[in-house]
Formats: structure tokens, C-alpha cells, sequence
């Protein structure tokens, strides 16, 4: 299997792909100034007993919280952090208002959400993470499973170790020499030191020290001998790189290529494309079933169907469905970056067994993921509760915004339901406004809905209430929006009553609305047009001849006729 890192670089952004045999498998994207893994002295703003937490001021546009079991300077067993609303102090006796110390960020502002941050600042290297907040602690990344290689990593850990620190080796050490351990604790040894020497002279709320950008950060993280290219299409940047890994890693400088053709790179390797479909709620599996992912403030939601896909049985359809949904659940939350609770609705499963299988498939699909997850049992109704750890924003959030029509919700009212709206507004107004005569707007649809199939419902309602109602269609407004605006008189209608019978008027196909029991129905300066004698099916203009003007609508018909 090939591997490759691409990375474009631009004024505005940074991204980084990563691939595997040309498909891509991980999307990341930095805009500005990153904030996790920065490390600030701070301010303690105010303390909220009622949360059992703090918010913090560093510098950044919203204050981070700063919950109890992160604002302790050592790390709580295990047993503790199990039980977090019992097992700590309160929030009072640990920080106290106007308290200044140094805290690290691990998440990032999500939404309304200020990030995260903890007293507790770990350092991370190439090898391994360096942890000041304990004292000759050596752990081992539980992704390196031979028990050999685990054992001989920790003896190093425990050579290398300096006093008043900790040590996590990190699962790229697997095969790593003690001289390469040594080398990152002396770095990140000094690096300590340096921030520790920055603390002295700064004033709160002051950034102490910035974590690596996105390409720097890949390069320590995910580059090794695993990665057959990596490609950069800015000079600076792969010089940087270079210069970097001539101290680090010497081996990996020839796999390192600056990108130098015109044709934008993404383009080149044929990215942009699957950048399209990795942001789409619906995923195709291989053989016509489909997952569904839908992203809320609380948690994410994947819901698994069998679609066109049909097996030798229902029990073997569902089975394998489920089995390949389990990979592509992997494979979309690691190209998505979605982080924190996470449910999966499988397909049913009665069998106790295929339960298991499918279970244990999902287990296997996270092995790789270079962020922490956790995963539940499967219950009877196909349910899986999930973790994975979350540290900023997910690709749908960074390249995509909420729909103004919407809100987020995904939904909006229905031309019907807004129609019905502006004729309550409507007879309101009448009530209350010493005008009789009154100009309606809205998007065609809706407009449609409120004079009626061929403006019937304007006619009986404008005789009801003894009043004149001009309606006309607006495409750019919102389809939830209408505007009724009262007039004195007609003559501030003159452009919308400009029509007359007999004109003759040119209805373009872009003007059409596709109703076709209604034949041709077109939107011509705001005005509904009616000709129920013109196919709707036509691909060139056409002129109709007005037979009848209302003040809503108009009805033609062809010219010739």
C-alpha cells in the first residue's frame, strides 16, 4: 500500500492530505492561528462552584474552561477520574480568583464553546511526550501490542526518564534506539525550560509558547519510513522541512518533493473531488448499502441501510452490511475529524454472534487512528456508543457554514406553511392599518401557495376583506420570508401594475416554474404568469399574449392563438 502526504499551502489556509493508494484517508485544514497545544500564563477570571470549574482568561477571544480534574497540578488515578462529580476537591480550594499560572489548551473553541484547557502541560516529541507534571513515570502506548517490544521500550523509558518528569512512548518509537528516546528528551527538556524561563517575565494573559503549524505538526506525527512521498508546493515550507528533518530524521530527506507544476496540486492528485464527497451526510458502501452521518452540537449520528444491496438471506444482508459499515465508520470519522460521542445505529441483528462479529470488526477498523477512541458493547437493537477524542473543529465545521435559510436545522418551513402565515398577517394588517391596498412579497413558491393554482385564493380573499393585494415573486428572498408593505395610494405601485390585457410579453425558460398539471407557469418580473395552453416543457423563450391582468396574476396565452 502506497502512502502519501500532500500539502498545499496558501495565504489563506493550510491543507494536508494524506493518502493511500491515491484515496484519501485524512483531510486536515489550518486557518489563522491554532490554539491547541499552546501553553499560556493566565488569569483566573471567575470561579463557577456550581459547575465545579473555572474560567480562564489567556488571551483568546472567549474565556477557557477549566474544569476540576484538570485544574489539579498532578494527574488524578485513574479510579478518580472514573468518578468526576465525587472524587476532587471543590473548584474553590484548588483556584482562586485572580490566581495566575501556565495552562495548556487541549480542545479548541467549538460553536458557543470556549476551548479547554489544563494545568497539567505535556510537551510532545517525535518518540515520545514529555510530562511536567509528574516524577519518574514511564508509560507505553497501549497501540504497541508485542509484549516484547512494549517491554523493551519501557526499560528504555525508565534510562532516559529525567528527574521530576514524566515519559509516554509514543507508538511511532516501535523500533526506535535509546539514542533516539535521548535526543527528544533533551529537546523537550530544554524546550521546558525555555517556557519556564518565558513565565518569568510575562505578564497574564500572554501566550508562552506556540505549538508546531499543521505541516510541521504532520511531519513529527505522521511522517516516517511508512510514507513514501511527501509533497509541498511552497518553498519556504519545504525548506523548513528539510532543515527540520536534517536533525531529526536524515533518512526520510529524499522522500521529501517540493511540488513546482502550474495546475494546482490538490487537482493534481485528484483530491478536490473527494474533498466534495467527504463533506456529503450520505456515503456509499461498496456493494449498495449506504451510511448516513448527521453532525449535532451533542453528539454525531451514523445510521446504517442495506439499500440496493441484497445478500443470499436477509440474515447474511444484514451481516455483511454491517461488516462493511464498520470499516467505512473509520474510514469517514477519520476523514471527517469528528471527535467526541459518537452513536452508530446498525442494522438489527438477532444472532448473538453476528452481534460479536461486527462488534469486533469496528475494534479492528480503529486500531490505526491516530486519536484516542473508545468504544461500548453492541446492544440488541444494533446501538454502539463510542468516544473519540476531539481537539478542534470537524471538516463539515471548518469548510462549511450554517444555511441562512435553515438555521442548522436542515429543514425549513414549507411554501404552504409560509403562505398560510402571510394570509393571518395579512387580515391582521387589514385590522389595523387604515390602508387598503398592500404589496406582498416572497419567493415564487410561496407565492404560488397564496394566490392559488390560478389565483382563486388572492380573488376570494381580496373580496373578503375588502382590501387589494398586489403579490409578487422575489427568487433572492428567503424561503421562510415574506414582506407585506401597506401603500397609501396605486400610484407607489406603478411599477408593479404596469401590466395590462393584450400585452404581448417573452417568457425565458429560466422564468419557468415546473408545475405540469398547470401547463406553463412563469415568473416574469415578479408577476405569476398563467398559460394553460403552452406546454411547461419547452427549452426556448416564448411569447404569450396577457388575456386577463389581476393585480396578483396574470393569465396569456400563446401568441398566434
Amino acid at each position: 500500500m502506497s502512502q502519501k502526504i500532500i500539502a498545499n499551502i496558501a495565504k489563506r489556509q493550510t491543507r494536508v492530505a494524506i493518502l493511500e493508494d491515491d484515496c484519501l484517508i485524512e483531510l486536515l485544514v489550518e486557518r489563522g492561528k491554532r490554539v491547541t497545544g499552546n501553553v499560556y500564563k493566565c488569569k483566573v477570571e471567575n470561579v463557577v462552584r456550581g459547575l465545579d470549574a473555572a474560567f480562564v482568561e489567556c488571551g483568546l477571544e472567549k474565556n477557557v474552561f477549566l474544569h476540576v480534574s484538570d485544574a489539579l497540578e498532578e494527574e488524578p488515578p485513574r479510579h478518580k477520574m472514573r468518578r468526576k462529580m465525587t472524587a476532587f476537591p471543590p473548584i474553590g480550594q484548588v483556584v482562586h480568583e485572580g490566581e495566575e499560572f501556565l495552562m495548556q489548551i487541549v480542545k479548541g473553541p467549538l460553536g458557543d464553546k470556549g476551548a479547554r484547557g489544563t494545568r497539567r502541560i505535556s510537551l510532545p516529541g517525535r518518540y515520545l511526550v514529555l510530562m511536567t507534571d509528574t516524577s519518574e513515570k514511564v508509560g507505553v502506548s497501549k497501540k504497541i501490542e508485542d509484549d516484547a517490544e512494549r517491554k523493551r521500550l519501557r526499560d528504555i523509558g525508565h534510562e532516559v526518564c529525567p528527574e521530576e518528569f514524566g515519559i509516554i512512548v509514543r507508538t511511532r518509537a516501535q523500533g526506535a534506539t535509546k539514542e533516539d528516546l535521548e535526543a527528544d528528551v533533551r529537546f523537550l527538556t530544554k524546550l521546558w525550560q525555555t517556557i519556564k524561563g518565558r513565565t518569568q517575565q510575562a505578564k497574564a494573559p500572554e501566550l508562552i509558547h506556540e505549538d508546531l503549524s499543521l505541516t510541521l505538526e504532520i511531519l513529527r506525527d505522521v511522517f516516517s519510513a511508512e510514507v513514501d512521498e511527501f509533497i509541498i508546493d511552497d518553498k519556504i515550507t519545504y525548506d523548513k522541512v528539510l532543515n527540520l528533518l536534517h536533525n531529526v530524521a536524515p533518512e526520510l530527506r529524499d522522500r521529501v518533493h517540493l511540488y513546482r507544476d502550474d495546475k494546482p496540486i490538490f487537482t493534481h492528485y485528484e483530491i478536490e473531488q473527494q474533498i466534495e464527497t467527504a463533506i456529503q451526510p450520505k456515503v456509499w458502501l461498496p456493494h449498495g448499502g449506504w451510511l448516513n452521518i448527521e453532525q449535532t452540537e451533542a453528539l454525531t449520528t451514523i445510521d446504517v441501510n442495506t439499500g440496493k444491496f441484497t445478500g443470499r438471506n436477509l440474515e447474511d444482508t444484514v451481516l455483511r452490511t454491517n461488516l462493511e459499515a464498520s470499516d467505512e465508520v473509520a474510514q469517514q470519522l477519520k476523514l471527517r475529524d469528528i471527535g467526541g460521542i459518537i452513536v452508530i445505529d446498525f442494522i438489527d441483528m438477532d444472532k448473538r454472534d453476528h452481534r460479536k462479529q461486527v462488534s469486533a470488526a469496528l475494534r479492528k477498523a480503529f486500531e490505526h487512528d491516530r486519536m484516542k477512541t473508545r468504544i461500548m458493547h453492541i446492544t440488541r437493537l444494533g446501538l454502539v456508543e463510542m468516544t473519540r477524542k476531539r481537539t478542534g473543529e470537524s471538516l463539515s465545521q471548518i469548510l462549511q457554514t450554517t444555511c441562512p435559510c435553515c438555521s442548522g436545522h436542515g429543514r425549513i418551513l414549507s411554501a404552504e406553511t409560509v403562505a398560510a402565515a402571510m394570509e393571518r398577517e395579512v387580515r391582521r394588517l387589514v385590522l389595523e392599518e387604515e390602508s387598503r391596498i398592500f404589496h406582498v412579497l416572497a419567493t415564487p413558491q410561496v407565492i404560488m401557495e397564496f394566490i392559488g393554482p390560478f389565483g382563486e385564493y388572492v380573488d376570494e380573499l381580496e373580496e373578503e376583506l375588502n382590501c387589494e393585494l398586489y403579490s409578487r415573486a422575489e427568487g433572492s428572498m428567503n424561503p421562510e420570508h415574506y414582506e407585506i408593505l401597506p401603500q397609501d395610494t396605486r400610484r407607489g405601485l406603478r411599477r408593479v401594475t404596469r401590466r395590462q390585457a393584450g400585452h404581448k410579453l417573452e417568457v425565458q425558460p429560466e422564468d419557468l416554474l415546473r408545475i405540469p398539471e398547470m401547463g406553463l407557469v412563469g415568473c416574469v418580473d415578479g408577476l405569476i404568469v398563467y398559460a394553460p395552453e403552452v406546454s411547461p416543457d419547452v427549452a426556448e423563450p416564448v411569447m404569450v399574449r396577457l388575456t386577463k391582468v389581476g393585480n396578483s396574476y396574470a393569465r396569456a396565452t400563446p401568441v398566434g392563438k
